[in-house]
């Protein structure tokens, strides 16, 4: 999705503790009950070779459909933190809105050719749910503007669940992402060294089509894992998008559904240029990203067209959790 830093996502691996159960009811508002998830074991989905970064680069893509086999026992979850949107505000005790063009955090356009500029007033909290709304209007230099917000400096963790519940605009054009950066670049190193992980990133045009990814590099580049996951309903209907992350991977989910894994050494293979015994870049502390993008590169510079705009995307609530 929109990455100005490195970003990695997270998935627990197959074999860890627990990792089916039923299927997740999107349309549950405010559920708060311990969640689960169920492996896929059937046929793979269908890959998808997109992807997304705040640094130009030569990439190569991954995709991993594999699936961990579960022996039935659900997964324990213990809810570490949330913000549910029952204020009338943003709180910014918990997030911190990004403004402009990306060129104040030394990525111009967000590194990405994204075409709008980021305004905290385009993010609104209402009934229980915060909106993100993508417009068509001239501000300092742009047509369109919309809103980013992170929870950097503010809510950040190692190893969970990463779970939010979703609304997303099915316009052409639009770019929503919930997605995840490190709190400090690995061993001073920026993107992608120190990984990015996207929970859910979706092509607005595609109305039951979401993806998934993880970016880190791979002998001094760029490379990335990735995979896409066909919703039951549209993207414009609730949506759970989840992540877990251990020390040994990550697994991606949409509504209870896992659809990517990736383990721990698909990206610290021994000789790698992360030297160290450990799971680096993905052992530090990451924070929570959403925004609402318009153009940019993951869809070939797509605009909206005018009769669309204002577009928007709304998020229920966002959860982390941690193993019990």
């Amino acid at each position: 999705m929109k990455k100005f830093t490195p970003l990695p996502l997270v998935i627990m691996l197959a074999g860890l503790a627990g990792c089916s159960a039923s299927i997740i009811n999107p349309d549950s508002k405010k559920d708060s009950s311990v969640p689960t998830s169920e492996s896929e074991s059937g046929d793979p989905l269908h890959s998808s070779s997109e992807t997304s970064s705040e640094s130009a680069s030569t990439s190569s893509g991954t995709s991993d459909t594999s699936a961990s086999t579960s022996s039935g026992g659900e997964t324990g979850w213990n809810l570490w933190w949330s913000d549910e949107f029952d204020g009338t505000s943003l709180n910014k005790s918990n997030w911190e809105p990004q403004i402009g063009d990306g060129s104040n955090y030394g990525v111009y356009q967000w590194g990405n050719g994204e075409a709008e500029y980021y305004r905290e007033e385009n993010a609104t909290v209402a009934d229980g749910v915060l909106t993100i709304t993508a417009k068509k209007e001239s501000f300092s230099g742009y047509n369109y503007t919309s809103a980013r917000i992170r929870t950097k400096g503010k809510v950040k963790t190692t190893y969970g669940r990463f779970e939010a519940r979703m609304k997303l605009p099915n316009v052409a054009g639009c770019w929503p992402a919930f997605w995840m950066l490190p709190e400090s670049n690995y061993q001073g190193q920026g993107w992608p060294y120190s990984g990015e992980i996207d929970i859910m990133e979706n092509k607005g045009r595609q109305a039951k089509t979401t993806s998934g990814a993880l970016h880190y590099s791979d002998n001094g580049g760029h490379t990335y894992r990735t995979n896409t996951a066909t919703l039951t309903s549209s993207i414009a209907e609730w949506h759970v998008y989840a992540l877990e992350w251990s020390s040994e991977g990550m697994k991606w989910f949409v509504d209870g559904k896992q659809f990517l894994m990736a383990k721990k050494e698909y990206w610290h293979p021994q000789g790698s240029v992360y030297p160290t015994d450990d799971d680096a870049p993905f052992n530090q502390d990451f924070h929570i990203l959403i925004n609402l993008a318009i153009g940019g590169h993951f869809d070939n510079y797509t605009l909206p067209p005018d009769n669309m705009m204002p577009a928007e995307m709304k998020v229920d609530y966002v959860r982390i959790y941690k193993a019990a």
